[in-house]
């Protein structure tokens, strides 16, 4: 009995000295932020596609958003026992987008905690996603195989590589791929106060969806934004408000962060809230001039991302998100 304690210790130490560094993984890179705080940023090619974030309770490990699907999600798994020495305990899903979700049924254990608008659009949208997906991706990824790398510059490649890593991800999952919805679900706050820190998951309300959460750690001044931001990526308007999502964002400056996690891009600052502000003002001025001159902008074949926007990723959310604006105006 006394060996096997020793052992279980020695196992521990050896786990508690594991550092960011040490973990590898395909799909993410691990940053570390603060003792006991990680943000795991999606390597380009991997199955990630999001960043996730692990924070350390004290009591039990904590998981920021679930990745896109369960091999990526099953790294995290591994990664916050190896960082914390705790097994995860509860799991944030940010929004109801699938790559923020996918990885849910890897925490059984868990208890998975979101808003309860968000728990009611994964219910709605993500059993229609899964369905359409089995059928789309295996054609959309054979057309990603067959175009010609060689022609790209370095910024369609880095952009071909993004789609091969979501096409190949959902291929990989076929039919073992579930709906798994959260189970703890509040409106404006919800706190779980662990032997090491305390965590506050806050929503706003409407911002890049109906509903969005972010985790606001005050002692540290962090906050894992999930897709409330985007740095060096251009965001996805098409399911959100741009006047809600700025003001949101207003709020969240108003804390004073140091280190903001985005759901997609590098760790940033506030600044970068400024970057997605005027990224907003762009596409509604480019808008409101499409608007104004009765021209549509979805048959705008010309229609591409200005500087500095241009040498963001996923680029073709610059059309999209002009038009979605465009339509807007036309409704009032």
């Amino acid at each position: 009995m006394k060996d096997f304690l020793l052992s279980g210790i020695s196992f521990f130490i050896v786990l508690s000295n594991i550092t960011a560094q040490d973990f590898q993984s395909k799909h993410f890179t691990i940053q570390k932020l603060d003792d006991g705080v990680w943000a795991l940023i999606h390597k380009n090619g991997g199955f990630a596609i999001c960043n996730a974030g692990i924070i350390d309770l004290g009591d039990g490990a904590l998981v920021f958003d679930a990745f896109l699907s369960p091999e990526p999600a099953q790294e995290i798994k591994k990664a916050a026992f190896a960082l914390t020495g705790h097994p995860v305990k509860w799991v944030v899903n940010s929004h109801y987008h699938n790559d923020h979700i996918g990885g849910n049924q890897i925490f059984e254990q868990a208890h998975i905690i979101s808003t309860e608008r968000t728990r009611e659009l994964i219910s709605k949208f993500q059993p229609e996603e899964i369905a359409a997906d089995k059928k789309q991706i295996p054609i959309e990824l054979e057309k990603d195989r067959k175009k010609d790398m060689a022609k790209m510059s370095p910024h369609e490649l880095q952009e071909h590589i993004m789609d091969l890593g979501y096409n190949e991800a959902l291929a990989r999952v076929d039919d073992s791929l579930r709906v798994v919805l959260p189970d703890l679900t509040f409106k404006d706050q919800f706190i779980i106060h662990g032997s090491r820190r305390s965590v506050y998951i806050l929503s706003y309300g409407e911002g890049h969806t109906e509903s969005d959460a972010f985790l606001w750690l005050p002692r540290e001044k962090i906050a894992f934004l999930g897709d409330l931001l985007f740095v060096q990526n251009q965001p996805w308007i098409g399911d959100g408000n741009m006047d809600h999502w700025s003001a949101y964002l207003d709020s969240i400056a108003r804390l004073t962060p140091k280190k903001l996690v985005p759901g997609h891009g590098p760790v940033g600052t506030v600044a970068d809230i400024d970057s997605m502000k005027s990224y907003f003002s762009s596409v509604r001025n480019r808008a409101n001039d499409y608007f104004k001159n009765r021209i549509d902008p979805g048959a705008d074949s010309t229609l591409k991302s200005p500087a500095p926007f241009d040498e963001w990723l996923l680029s073709a959310f610059y059309k999209a998100n002009v038009n979605t604006e465009y339509k807007r105006m036309s409704k009032k």
